[in-house]
C-alpha cells in the first residue's frame, strides 16, 4: 500500500478516536437521571463509532501485514473471550457482549471473531470423532444485562435484537440447516453482574429440562 495512503487512513482511525474520546468525556457530565434520551443517544452513538473503529483497524491490519484473516479473528476471538463448550449434548456459546439492535445490525464485529472460534471448536474434535451436526434442534438465546447498568425495566424485547447473523454462522458449523422445520428459536432474559450473550444449541427433546433449568436454577448453600 502507497504510503500516503497507509497515513491517511490511519489519519482517519486517530480522528475517530479522538471523536470517540470526546463522546466518552460527554458521557461523564451527563445526568442520566435527569437526561436520559440523551444520555441513550450518546451512549449508542459512542458505541457503533467504537465498532467502526476497530472494523476500520482489523481491515487495516489484515490488509497491511502479513497476518491472515482466519489467525486475526481467531486472536480476536481469544481476547473478547467468546467461548464454546460442548457438555452432554449441548452446545453452549458464550458471548461477553449484549448482541445489537435490529435497527443497526453492526453484528460483523462478532460474527467474524465467532466464525473462527466455531472453526477452532470443530478443528479440536479428534479425528475419529467430528461433531455431529445438529438436524432437529432448539437454538436457546439467553441475553444476560449487567444489572448495575440496565435493572429491572431496560431490557430490550426480543424482536427488536438482531440475532440473524450469528445464526447464519452458526448454521455454518452446527446445524444441518436452520429452516423452521428443522429449528426452533428460544429467547429469554436475566439480570447478572455482566452483559453477555449465552447461546445453547440442543435437540429438541432436550429443551423442556434445559428450561427448567433455567428458570429455577439451584440455590447456593451458604
Amino acid at each position: 500500500m502507497d504510503r500516503q495512503v497507509l497515513l491517511r487512513k490511519i489519519m482517519s482511525i486517530g480522528d475517530e478516536i479522538r471523536r470517540l474520546e470526546q463522546d466518552i468525556i460527554a458521557l461523564q457530565s451527563i445526568d442520566i437521571v435527569a437526561y436520559p434520551e440523551n444520555y441513550s443517544s450518546l451512549s449508542q452513538q459512542s458505541a457503533i463509532r467504537g465498532e467502526f473503529i476497530t472494523r476500520k483497524l482489523r481491515d487495516l491490519v489484515i490488509v497491511t501485514t502479513n497476518i491472515s484473516t482466519a489467525e486475526y479473528m481467531e486472536r480476536a476471538a481469544n481476547d473478547m473471550g467468546i467461548a464454546i463448550t460442548h457438555t452432554d449434548g449441548i452446545v453452549d456459546i458464550t458471548i461477553p457482549c449484549l448482541l445489537p439492535h435490529r435497527r443497526k445490525k453492526q453484528t460483523g464485529f462478532i460474527a467474524a471473531p465467532l466464525l473462527a472460534a466455531l472453526e477452532r471448536f470443530g478443528a479440536s474434535r479428534p479425528p475419529n470423532a467430528p461433531f455431529e451436526r445438529f438436524n432437529h434442534c432448539v437454538i436457546c438465546i439467553t441475553h444476560v444485562y449487567d444489572r448495575a447498568l440496565f435493572g429491572t425495566g431496560r431490557r430490550r424485547d426480543h424482536d427488536n435484537i438482531e440475532t440473524k447473523a450469528i445464526i447464519d454462522v452458526i448454521n455454518t458449523f452446527l446445524l444441518t440447516d436452520d429452516n423452521g422445520r428443522l429449528c426452533d428459536i428460544y429467547n429469554t432474559s436475566e439480570l447478572s453482574d455482566e452483559s453477555i450473550t449465552r447461546i445453547s444449541i440442543m435437540k429438541k427433546d432436550m429443551f423442556p429440562d434445559w428450561v427448567l433449568r433455567c428458570k429455577n436454577p439451584p440455590k447456593s448453600v451458604s
